[in-house]
C-alpha cells in the first residue's frame, strides 16, 4: 500500500448533527487535536468525547460515527504504519483509541506542532513529518479513554429508546445516585448531564422533523417530551425556530 499521511485544520464554527455526517472508516490510523470546541464520536460503538487540548488517535479499519460537534478549531489527519519511520510504539499495537489530554504549555506547544506539520505537508517535507509523529506518539499512553461512567451515559443518551429518560432515570441504570452521574459527567465532559440530554433530544427532533409523514406531536413524544408546548418552546429556544417553521425550512 502506498504510504499515507494528511493534515487539515479544522474549522466548525456552529453545531452539526449526527445524521449530517455519514459513518466512515478508514484504511489509515485517524487523529484530530482540538484547540477550541469538542467532538463526541462513537468509535466501534463507544463515545468519547475529545475536547480542547486532547488528541484522539483511532486505530486503522475503524469505524467512526460523528454524534455531535460544535465550535471546533483545531487539526485531523490520517496516516498509514508504513509512512512511519518507527511503527513499534506501544500505542500502534492497541485496537482500542487513545484519548490524550494535554495542558497548558504542552497543549500550546501541540498547537504548534500541528501548524508546523501542516506547512511541512504543503512543502512535502516528508522527514520533518515523520519526525513529528515520532515525537506524537511516544507521548501517547495506549488505553487512554474517557472514564466508565460518562462513557456508558454518552452510550445510553443518544439512543432513540432512552429518549425521554431524565437524569435520575439514567443514574438508577447506572447504578449511581444522580448527583453522581451529575458530577462525573461534568467532569470528564464539561457539560451536564441534562446538557447531554437535551442535545440529544434536539438531535432526534430535526432527524424526525425532516419526515413530514410524523407529526410534530408525535415527533415531542418520540423525542422525550410528551407536552406539544414545551417541546416547542424547548425547540425555539435553541434554534430560533418552532419545530413548523424548521420543517418549511427543509
Amino acid at each position: 500500500m502506498k504510504p499515507i499521511f494528511t493534515i487539515h485544520t479544522l474549522k466548525n464554527n456552529g453545531v452539526q448533527e449526527a445524521n449530517q455526517v455519514r459513518p466512515y472508516n478508514l484504511s489509515a490510523y485517524a487523529f484530530v487535536f482540538l484547540v477550541e470546541g469538542e467532538v463526541l464520536a462513537e468509535v466501534n460503538g463507544k463515545n468519547i468525547l475529545c475536547g480542547p487540548g486532547q488528541f484522539l488517535l483511532v486505530p486503522e479499519n475503524t469505524t467512526i460515527v460523528l454524534k455531535h460537534f460544535n465550535q471546533c478549531i483545531g487539526f485531523d489527519g490520517c496516516f498509514s504504519l508504513n509512512y512511519l519511520k518507527d511503527a513499534s510504539y506501544a500505542v500502534l499495537r492497541s485496537q482500542t483509541p487513545c484519548l490524550q489530554s494535554f495542558w497548558f504549555d504542552d497543549a500550546v506547544f501541540m498547537g504548534a506542532l500541528m501548524q508546523r506539520m501542516l506547512t511541512a505537508a504543503e512543502d512535502k517535507d516528508k522527514v520533518f513529518l515523520q519526525n513529528s509523529l515520532d515525537l506524537l506518539l511516544c507521548q501517547l499512553r495506549s488505553g487512554g479513554q474517557v472514564a466508565a461512567i460518562p462513557e456508558q451515559f454518552l452510550q445510553m443518551v443518544f439512543e432513540k429508546e432512552y429518549a425521554s429518560y431524565s437524569v435520575s432515570d439514567h443514574a438508577r441504570i447506572l447504578k449511581v445516585t444522580p448527583n453522581y452521574l451529575n458530577k462525573t459527567v461534568k467532569n470528564h465532559t464539561h457539560r451536564t448531564a441534562i446538557d447531554w440530554i437535551e442535545i440529544a433530544r434536539l438531535n432526534l427532533a430535526k432527524q424526525l422533523l425532516k419526515d413530514k409523514s410524523v407529526a410534530i406531536i408525535d415527533v415531542a413524544r418520540i423525542s422525550g417530551l410528551e407536552d406539544q408546548s414545551y417541546f416547542s418552546r424547548f425547540f425555539k429556544k435553541k434554534t430560533g425556530l418552532t419545530p413548523s417553521q424548521y420543517r418549511n425550512s427543509l
